[in-house]
């Protein structure tokens, strides 16, 4: 174990705090040709396409891996760290402005049991619920409500805020789950394991006790307003308000910040990370020191090894395609559970791709979650002598699948809190191994965004064989993917609408 990797990421990605002088001098003097993202506002590719060279039809693989040359050089430049994270800091705060006063709808998401049930669900869907109204466009865009919610506020402003914000009334113990009343049990899926902890006694609402409120919560430092970036990331705010650029992987940049808004860390979940966060170093590299200053200056990798009770049997080799559903023969035209159950996938897929990271991109260091609930991964760590490790070391036993986690009442407050905490950590990474047919590894991936130092977005690899435009209800082979031919906005927000998010997104009130 390294303390020192410990106190080394600890340092570089504490709480947002004020900018010195010459720390704001920097980000001020930062240009619009210092944040490469920028080309997917003002260079788009064509509709559905990335790649340094346009040549990547998005959404239709199961990986992206962007030319190493290429990718390299920017993610090395000098500026590209500072003032590609100082223009997602701007768009944060304009994000945050814009709907400091705004109205909400008259019903806020409601973090009940039913729907949608599982944590990482939720934030997942309240994410993209938000992210599909802000960028719907004028036109499209429903009407609020015409009287309020009970309680609530009302103020009619010419732009409408976001249309969801959390409603959670937190309460509940950890009374047996009873099927017959599920939805009109007191608490939720987050607050009843949080009651048997000591980290929350003090927060009425569960939900607020891992994640700020918005649009109060607390700011990284950005570029000072009338700077050249500031004015870029008003740009981007403004084009994607109005609906701009559907096609466009702008929307992942749009995605990001709404993702950022509503999964801002509190300080008990800070708290939690530095308490649980463990290293081992094996090799030189970020966070872990020596193996001099090019090992060092080395992307890192996130993996989100799924486990837990999405897994029915586990398997040796990648993909293909893991359905959850398949169309039911009985009834035309209705899904039906997939019989032989999902797969996961074992320790040996994800260090297979972990090595192929390493051969493209230099990589050295990973950022590691898991629901391993044997162990087994983690054990594993301390002979993985080709990389260093930086994980939460916490209880997973009760990660043994015997009910959906949702269902049960004997989770501590180790559930939740390891899920907002590993959810901080790997976002920020740089590149990605996960299974995009999981809520939980798709919302580190927009997370993942934010922390891009390139023109592209984050490398990836996902295990289970599903891209970023197909959802676990539909199949997705890529001759169907690119049958459908959606835009990239309809990609991002189409996973977030399955399986009860849809209300969130097309309630008319």
């Amino acid at each position: 174990m390294s303390d020192a990797a410990v106190r080394a990421y600890l340092a570089e990605h504490g709480a947002p705090s004020a900018a010195s002088a010459a720390q704001q001098a920097a980000l001020d003097a930062c240009t619009v040709d210092q944040v490469p993202i920028l080309q997917l506002l003002y260079m788009p590719c064509g509709a559905g396409m990335h790649g340094f060279a346009c040549g990547v039809r998005w959404g239709v693989d199961e990986e992206f891996l962007p030319s190493p040359r290429r990718w390299l050089r920017q993610w090395g430049r000098p500026h590209a760290a500072l003032c590609q994270r100082g223009f997602f800091a701007a768009l944060a705060a304009v994000l945050t402005r814009a709907h400091w006063e705004q109205e909400w709808d008259a019903q806020p998401f409601r973090i009940a049991a039913v729907p949608p049930r599982t944590m990482g669900k939720m934030v997942h869907q309240l994410a993209t619920a938000n992210y599909y109204h802000f960028t719907l466009g004028p036109r499209q865009r429903p009407a609020l409500r015409g009287s309020p919610a009970p309680g609530s506020r009302f103020r009619p402003l010419p732009q409408p805020g976001f249309r969801w914000n959390v409603l959670d009334f937190g309460g509940g113990g950890r009374e047996e789950i009873d099927f017959e009343r599920l939805s009109s049990m007191p608490g939720n899926v987050f607050s009843r394991p949080l009651a048997a902890g000591r980290r929350c006694a003090a927060v009425r609402a569960a939900w607020h006790c891992l994640w700020h409120r918005f649009p109060s919560q607390p700011l990284p430092h950005a570029p000072a307003r009338g700077t050249a970036v500031a004015q870029a990331a008003e740009a981007l705010y403004n084009a994607s308000l109005a609906g701009e650029q559907p096609g466009g992987m702008m929307q992942y940049v749009a995605a990001t910040s709404v993702f950022g808004a509503f999964t801002q860390p509190t300080q008990a979940v800070r708290d939690y990370l530095a308490e649980h966060l463990r290293a081992v170093c094996h090799v030189g590299g970020p966070y872990c020191g020596g193996g001099g200053g090019d090992a060092e200056r080395t992307p890192v990798a996130a993996v989100h090894v799924r486990q837990g009770d999405s897994c029915d049997r586990k398997v040796d080799e990648p993909g293909p395609w893991n359905a959850m559903w398949r169309p039911d023969p009985k009834r035309p035209g209705k899904l039906t559970r997939e019989g032989v159950g999902r797969r996961c996938y074992s320790w040996r897929v994800y260090r297979q791709q972990l090595q192929t990271l390493r051969a493209k991109y230099g990589v050295r260091t990973v950022l590691l979650a898991t629901d391993d609930h044997t162990g087994e991964v983690v054990r594993a760590l301390q002979g993985e002598r080709d990389f260093n490790w930086v994980y939460l070391d916490y209880p997973r036993q009760q990660f043994r699948k015997r009910a959906w986690m949702e269902f049960r009442s004997d989770l501590d407050e180790n559930a939740p809190f390891s899920l907002a905490a590993e959810l901080e950590l790997l976002s920020t990474a740089d590149i990605f191994v996960g299974s995009m047919g999981s809520h939980t590894s798709r919302s580190v991936y927009m997370r993942m965004v934010s922390s891009s130092r390139t023109s592209q977005l984050p490398p990836f690899i996902s295990v289970d064989g599903y891209g970023l435009c197909c959802d676990f209800t539909e199949e997705c082979t890529r001759e169907q993917v690119r049958g459908r031919a959606r835009p990239v906005r309809e990609c991002i927000y189409r996973f977030g609408a399955v399986t009860g998010g849809e209300q969130w997104m097309y309630h008319r009130g």
